[in-house]
């Protein structure tokens, strides 16, 4: 017996859901979380074991199936490809940002390899992004937060991570997450997932329709790419810059007197001169970080396996570098949550507050830059620096600045070109800004504004048109 209503908060959107279930269920099935009993869940799981075609194990076809290598970011300049979980998308595996691990870690990497028609799974953070492996990425190592598994030749690998993919499924996988803070699946969840098995012409063409939804997206991608690198043009057209062209010089000479603090080649590369030369001639302000805020500083990581997390209901967001997305938003699906006490306390010094900028600082997202737009309170782990603008500058037009050309090209500067790169704040204090009038900076953000909206709406089409495949899909196998 089961019966279920909607809670409406004051706003009217559906908040909290109340239901019943049998108590020898929850006992047999070894879950006291009530998300996992949600009647809709269930409901679509009933579908998918009594629909139109039979469903099967996901284990029945598995031939073999690994957690992925657990090491420190050791990472080297070349050696050992190393796919990490921020690699995996929905359409692929992206290998323009792989890290590489020492040749001397080939036995302890042992299988955690992969191999061209492997398919991997995220086990943790954005859970159940299900890819195959591609030839380029043959024999390059993967981390713990992934799971491969292999098929046998009963089953269409495509038509397995279609489905895994879809809109029913990864309701499915989200519900048997375990763990309070980040939740994650294992080997034995992924083996009992039921799966339906449509005849192999059927699976053909969920692939195909699936394949097309995905052509259709990258099209849209591409337009959206050359509208977004519209912005850097117009932010440099503005202020009368004219950026050299050409790549970077890869022999040059230099005088021992200008060697002080930095030894690495990269730091002294003619362009940079070429900069100095920016900044001493505009006709705008220019003034360091330093010079144009009220604070700068870094958070901090509580331990992983303390008890300063907690759920997103009660948590404070715990924002990490990982977590400013290229579009140089905050990706706040895959966020953790801090109780409060360690935000007020322990954290104290790094809350985030509305308008505060942010810059990665560390790893592979480093150079990334974001303003918190969101009135909730919010906090940085120590990849991260925040800086708190003075009224001199718009925070939104300090970061369409620090992101074009000539901002990035001063963060490629400080950053150590080592492997694991990083920025201190002494070296993010001494970024320097040209800055117009408030006016001209106000008119400037309303004008890119305007540019990244029109890129949102392509997103959102481009989505959609996956979304659309998908549901279809599920209409084809579970009607």
């Amino acid at each position: 017996m089961r019966n279920t209503r909607n809670s409406k908060n004051n706003n009217g959107s559906a908040s909290l859901e109340i239901f019943t279930t049998w108590s020898d269920d929850v006992l047999s099935g070894g879950r006291l979380d009530a998300k996992y009993w949600l009647p809709a869940i269930r409901e679509l799981q009933k579908a998918i074991q009594n629909g139109k075609y039979k469903s099967q194990k996901l284990g029945d076809f598995i031939t073999d199936i690994r957690y992925g290598l657990s090491t420190a970011n050791d990472y080297v300049d070349f050696g050992i490809p190393f796919l990490r979980i921020l690699n995996l998308k929905n359409d692929g595996i992206d290998v323009s940002d792989v890290v590489y691990l020492s040749e001397d870690q080939k036995d302890e990497i042992g299988k955690a390899a992969v191999h061209e028609g492997d398919l991997l799974i995220s086990r943790s953070g954005s859970v159940g992004i299900v890819v195959v492996v591609p030839k380029e990425a043959e024999n390059f190592a993967f981390g713990s937060f992934m799971i491969k598994f292999c098929l046998n030749e009963k089953i269409n690998k495509q038509f397995i991570a279609a489905w895994l993919n879809s809109e029913a499924s990864r309701k499915l996988i989200e519900r048997e997450k375990i763990g309070a803070i980040q939740g994650n699946i294992t080997i034995e969840t992924i083996k009992n997932f039921d799966i339906p098995i449509p005849p192999l012409s059927v699976q053909n063409e969920v692939v195909k329709k699936i394949q097309e939804a995905y052509e259709q997206k990258k099209k849209k991608q591409a337009e959206i790419l050359k509208i977004l690198s519209s912005i850097d043009d117009f932010v440099l057209g503005e202020l009368g810059i004219d950026m050299p062209r050409g790549g970077a010089e890869q022999v040059f000479q230099i005088w021992s007197d200008e060697i002080q603090t930095r030894l690495d080649p990269s730091y002294f590369r003619p362009i940079f001169k070429m900069l100095d030369k920016i900044f001493s001639t505009t006709k705008y302000n220019v003034k360091t970080l330093k010079n144009l805020s009220t604070k700068i500083t870094s958070g901090a990581t509580p331990l992983s396996g303390g008890d300063a997390y907690t759920d997103q209901d009660s948590g404070i967001p715990f924002v990490r570098s990982g977590n400013i997305n290229p579009d140089n938003e905050i990706d706040f699906s895959s966020l953790l949550y801090v109780k409060p006490e360690i935000h007020n306390k322990k954290l104290k010094s790094s809350q985030l507050k509305k308008g505060d900028l942010m810059i990665a600082i560390v790893g592979a997202t480093i150079g990334q830059v974001s303003v918190y737009e969101n009135d909730r309170e919010a906090n940085i782990n120590q990849a991260i620096a925040l800086i708190r603008l003075d009224e001199q500058v718009n925070p939104e037009y300090a970061k369409e600045f620090l992101y074009s050309k000539i901002g990035q090209i001063q963060l490629d500067r400080i950053k150590r070109p080592v492997a694991r790169a990083n920025i201190n704040l002494d070296e993010i204090r001494s970024l320097q800004v040209i800055y117009p009038s408030k006016d001209k900076q106000n008119e400037m953000v309303g004008k890119i504004r305007k540019i990244r909206a029109k890129a949102t709406e392509l997103r959102q089409e481009a989505e959609s048109i996956v979304i659309s495949a998908q549901r279809e899909v599920a209409q084809m196998i579970l009607a």
